[in-house]
């Protein structure tokens, strides 16, 4: 069963994506058809078309290819002639034979293998193309080897015998010898001529003469050489030796310094000007062995400065290793002393305000000693400090310092104010003060630290109660039907009138008026109309609608369906959702879970409607949105 359209479908131009165009084996499946109806044959894998009153496939008109029988058109071989595809080839064995001399003239079909293309060439072009000649032979003579009549002749040259001739001869001073010189070569590699230089040797030189070089030591050399001739028969060595001067040492393998021991370069140097700080003194680095010069001011500036011997002690002072280069120095006081909870051997010490600080006897010490502000709070803990006044609202103090209690001041536990100006505690409309109320405080802060609970308030009086302040009030029983009683301070009010004299509703508004209640013992009716009903049981009032009349609506997820003949059907009873309805008067429009409108085939029998879809398809892929008009 397929969804019946009963009218044309335009796509306003939009794509037709994933069709499908009905499939049947043969054009009798496919029955008569109309103009321009199509169906696909699926024996041949066609698209026909009914046109003219019969189906034809939409390929064309052509129903057969088939080679030409033309002298001129020969060569073509047809495979498959009728298709659907026809394969069409070139048959050089079905053309005729050449029957006479190639003309040049004449074309040949080729193959290029450079660009893989089927070409044409004329018969004088291919035979331009071949190898061409008269030669029929080659012949060849020693040492040249080789040669032949056909085919890739190879040539070669034979291997020549050479044995030259050896001769020797001792050449003195003053003989000649000849020699080839200027040897030509052609262009195959051979000897084409040479020429013969005569060489006469030199004639002996003179002998040598009886000279004597003498070499002599020069500055800080000792001469322990001496002379010697240029005709000695064998090798001299001579030797200079380096002699030590002051301060100087010469050792097997070098020349140093002599900064050591008796007769160094310091005991050996004479006796100088007055030293001054820039003079360079030569000395030893102990760290690396090697010497290196310094400075006389580099010098006294690593040595210890100052003339001071020693250093005794005064009052109250005390010195220890008083005779070394870093005495220690203690001051002392009279009593025990305070700066640290770790240290109580220094003098007392002051801040920058010049205030002492000393070491807090213990809580309740009767003593002499001096009383620290820790020791004063503590024998005072628990009692009140009076402060003065403030103002509640803005905190300023009454002493004519414009400083603030809540933002200004340090507090201690203790501080006591009393309120001059009535306002808000720290802003708190819950917390409101007056004349006379006072606060202590109960936890200290640094000034700007405060807090409302850093307070204890004590109010002084209470005032009368109004609508947006706590206070003194009473409730009254002037109301009409009302009674009131106390009970610990609370109130409790009473309805005694539940009708008699008292009106229990005024206006009840509804779409087309509003009842208006003009007595104390009214009643306000509800009346059932159309599928409503109303029931009462006791004080319950109960209203009954039938959902069979009007537009009501219901999403229902498609679940159950069953799947036969290619079809997938969901059976829904429309009662689940329209009590005493029918599934004729229930409108179904399908969405995927993507929640796009899809268009399956609606059918409705009593109160089932059935939903079904070509193909299978998986429970909750789909949901039905339903609409009932009955």
């Amino acid at each position: 069963m397929a969804i019946d359209f009963l009218n044309n479908v335009s796509l306003n131009k939009n794509e037709l994506r994933q069709a499908r165009i009905e499939n049947q084996t043969s054009d009798a499946n496919a029955g008569t058809g109309v103009e321009g109806q199509l169906y696909f044959n699926t024996t041949n894998d066609i698209l026909r078309v009914w046109a003219g009153g019969a189906w034809t496939s939409v390929s064309g008109d052509i129903t057969e290819v088939q080679a030409s029988t033309t002298a001129s058109l020969l060569g073509i071989s047809v495979v498959d002639a009728t298709g659907p595809i026809p394969k069409i080839g070139i048959n050089i064995n079905g053309s005729d034979a050449l029957g006479g001399t190639a003309n040049p003239a004449d074309t040949l079909l080729i193959y290029d293998s450079d660009v893989a293309k089927n070409k044409k060439i004329t018969v004088a072009n291919l035979v331009a193309a071949a190898p061409q000649g008269d030669i029929t032979a080659v012949t060849v003579t020693s040492p040249i080897t080789g040669g032949g009549t056909s085919g890739s002749i190879a040539i070669g040259h034979a291997n020549q015998a050479n044995t030259p001739a050896t001769n020797s001869t001792t050449l003195i001073f003053g003989a000649t010898f000849d020699a080839y010189t200027d040897v030509v070569v052609n262009t195959t590699g051979h000897v084409s001529g040479h020429g013969i230089t005569t060489f006469t040797m030199p004639s002996a030189p003179a002998a040598p003469s009886n000279a004597t070089i003498t070499l002599n030591g020069g500055s800080g050399l000792v001469n322990a050489g001496g002379a010697f001739g240029l005709n000695q028969a064998g090798s001299e060595t001579i030797e200079f030796n380096i002699g030590a001067g002051a301060g100087i040492q010469v050792n097997p393998n070098d020349v140093a310094i002599d900064y050591s021991g008796s007769n160094n370069i310091i005991d050996a140097a004479a006796d100088g000007t007055t030293i001054v700080t820039a003079d360079k003194i030569i000395y030893e680095d102990a760290t690396d062995s090697i010497v290196k010069e310094i400075s006389v001011a580099s010098l006294l500036a690593l040595a210890p400065q100052g003339d001071v011997t020693g250093i005794d002690a005064g009052t109250y002072i005390s010195i220890a290793d008083g005779g070394t280069a870093t005495p220690t120095v203690n001051a002392l006081g009279t009593a025990t002393p305070y700066v640290s909870a770790t240290d109580d051997s220094k003098l007392v010490a002051r801040d920058a305000d010049g205030y002492a600080y000393v070491k807090t006897p213990a809580s309740g010490d009767s003593t002499t000693k001096v009383a620290t502000t820790a020791f004063v709070q503590t024998a005072v803990t628990g009692l009140l400090e009076f402060k003065g006044g403030f103002n509640a609202t803005s905190g300023e103090l009454d002493d004519g310092s414009g400083n603030d209690l809540y933002t200004d001041v340090a507090i201690a536990v203790g501080d006591y104010y009393v309120v001059t100006t009535a306002g808000n505690f720290f802003g708190n409309t819950a917390t409101p003060l007056t004349v006379g109320d006072s606060v202590i405080v109960q936890t200290a802060k640094t000034a700007g630290n405060a807090a409302e609970g850093d307070f204890i308030v004590v109010q002084s009086d209470t005032d009368l109660a109004t609508l947006t302040t706590v206070g003194i009030g009473n409730v009254g029983n002037a109301g009409v039907g009302t009674t009131t009683t106390y009970s610990n301070g609370t109130a409790t009010i009473t309805n005694t009138d539940k009708g008699s004299s008292q009106n229990i509703f005024k206006n009840v508004a509804s779409d087309s008026g509003t009842a208006v209640a003009d007595n104390n013992n009214d009643t306000l009716s509800v009346v059932g109309a159309g599928s409503v009903t109303t029931a009462v049981v006791g004080d319950v009032l109960t209203i009954t609608g039938v959902n069979t009349q009007g537009a009501l609506g219901d999403r229902v997820v498609l679940t159950g369906g069953s799947t036969a003949g290619g079809l997938t059907t969901f059976d829904y009873n429309i009662t689940s959702s329209f009590a005493g309805g029918t599934a004729a008067y229930v409108k179904c429009e399908v969405l995927s879970a993507a929640g796009q409108t899809v268009y399956a085939d609606i059918t409705r029998s009593g109160t089932t409607l059935n939903v079904i879809f070509a193909g299978t398809v998986a429970d909750s892929d789909y949901v039905a949105l339903l609409t009932y008009v009955g």
